[in-house]
């Protein structure tokens, strides 16, 4: 039976079973000139008005009518296991960048239980063509950095080697061994750290042959298939170049999604700090083009993604949800990977305890922001010289005054007239670490080399090291004043 509203005692009334909070959104979206018209979709509710209603008397509706405690709230509604299984049976499933990218991250049991799941969604699944980008932007990153790991350990191991080799030596110099065996021991070493290496490198991906992303390459040929006709096209470029200007507008007013990321707005990266509110208002556009709820996966972690309670995620940020129900009418969700896989029951799925294990493994690592080394320290420094570049100044004089330096200063070392602006500054040492993480020098998730301080308005006031630069350059500048 078609539902409508009407007027009593001069008011706008909503239809019974309809409250006033869902009547008075769904009247808000075809609002014009103090008229409401005929014909408005508000999610699942239509709603045939054929009166003009004043904004006064709305608002004297509002005055008079009670809501119940969610109607305005919908974000702080949390919803039942039965609702989030339900959910993956029947809403948009959208996957973030960073879960296509542990795939290279998990043991492969893990990732064929992982890409079980997502088959299992079928057409629902969907990823936001900002969110492929990121994965074909940071790929080879990701490899390398596993590399990275592997040659470490490798690196280590030499040295412990090479010291229990001396150690050996030393010993049987001392007490007069003879050469026989002093050999036979050195040969137990010897097989000891073979065996690790071959180990520690049965382990480490391939990295020349992913690398180039070939046909044989798992992880690629598994997504190719998987993501068939499920991934979003570019947008026009008028349509993204307003979507870029938004999302970095609510960056700057941390505004989730993606406000964490503000300081990328000076980077080299064509959306500045906007690549999370992309993903979000695509996976919105595509949600609401097919009238369903939405299942948003990520495992990205922070605040601006996430309303959390200490260590609980209790849901999505309930801005996020509030202007989806408005948007689309609709229920939004958030999942990280472990949650998908803790709930494939309910699409038939069984995983492994030890898969969920693994994917905790990686959500853990990921969390822990991974420190510079001296030696990324030290080659980042030696290709800003190499440039010319004054941010390598600029680093060691910001890590003397504890690793914040103010805009005077900087406009000190670099000889800057007073009516240039800063817009751009960080470019050198944004674009030097990133080829330093495809080199597997850097590590992918270190914290940008200088963050931009805004302490008023849309000006930088200063800019910010990492900690741990800090103490390298301090400790290097201490040793060069030594010699």
């Amino acid at each position: 039976m078609q539902k409508s509203a009407f007027l009593r005692n001069g008011l706008c009334v909503p239809p019974r079973g309809v409250s006033v909070g869902t009547f008075r959104q769904a009247l808000s979206r075809i609002h014009r000139r103090d008229v409401f018209l005929a014909g408005a979709i508000y999610g699942r509710l239509r709603i045939d008005v054929l009166l003009a209603c004043s904004e006064r008397n709305c608002i004297h509706m509002e005055a008079q009518a009670s809501v119940g405690i969610y109607d305005e709230f919908p974000g702080y509604r949390l919803p039942s296991d039965d609702e989030l299984n339900e959910a993956l049976r029947s809403a948009l499933v959208v996957v973030d960048t960073n879960v296509l990218l542990n795939l290279y991250r998990y043991n492969e049991s893990t990732r064929n239980d992982l890409l079980q799941v997502l088959r299992k969604l079928g057409d629902r699944l969907w990823v936001p063509h900002q969110a492929l980008l990121e994965f074909w932007r940071n790929r080879l990153s990701v490899i390398a950095s596993r590399g990275a790991g592997a040659n470490q350990a490798l690196n280590a191991l030499a040295k412990q080697q090479k010291a229990t080799e001396d150690a050996i030596r030393q010993w049987a110099k001392t007490v007069a061994v003879e050469a026989q065996h002093q050999d036979r021991l050195l040969g137990k070493v010897n097989a000891l750290y073979s065996e690790l290496e071959r180990e520690i490198r049965a382990h480490a991906p391939s990295t020349q042959r992913v690398m180039v992303g070939a046909a044989s390459e798992p992880v690629l040929r598994q997504l190719q298939d998987l993501l068939d006709g499920k991934a979003g096209r570019k947008p026009a470029e008028a349509e993204w170049q307003t979507a870029v200007k938004e999302g970095n507008e609510r960056a700057a007013h941390r505004e989730p999604p993606g406000y964490l990321d503000a300081e990328k707005a000076d980077s080299d990266l064509p959306e500045g700090a906007a690549g999370d509110y992309l993903v979000w208002r695509q996976a919105e556009e595509e949600a609401a083009r097919r009238d369903l709820g939405l299942v948003l996966v990520t495992g990205d972690e922070k605040e601006d993604w996430w309303w959390r309670h200490r260590a609980e995620f209790l849901g999505p940020r309930v801005e996020l949800v509030a202007e989806f129900k408005a948007r689309c009418g609709q229920q939004l969700y958030m999942m990280r990977p472990i949650d998908l896989l803790r709930r494939s029951s309910a699409l038939d799925v069984m995983v492994s305890s030890e898969s969920v294990d693994d994917v905790e493994r990686v959500s853990r690592e990921n969390q822990q922001m991974t420190k510079w080394t001296e030696a990324g320290v030290a080659a980042l420094l030696e290709r800003l010289e190499t440039e010319g570049r004054d941010q390598a100044e600029v680093i060691r004089v910001a890590a003397l005054h504890g690793g914040i330096i103010d805009r005077e200063q900087v406009y000190e070392i670099c000889g800057y007239e007073d009516d240039r602006m800063l817009r751009g500054f960080t470019l050198p040492t944004s674009r030097i670490t990133r080829d330093l993480q495809q080199e597997g020098i850097v590590a992918e998730d270190v914290e940008p080399v200088l963050t931009t301080i805004y302490r008023s308005g849309v000006k930088a006031s200063a800019f910010r090291i990492p900690a741990e630069m800090v103490a390298i350059v301090t400790r290097d500048q201490a040793s060069e004043a030594v010699e």
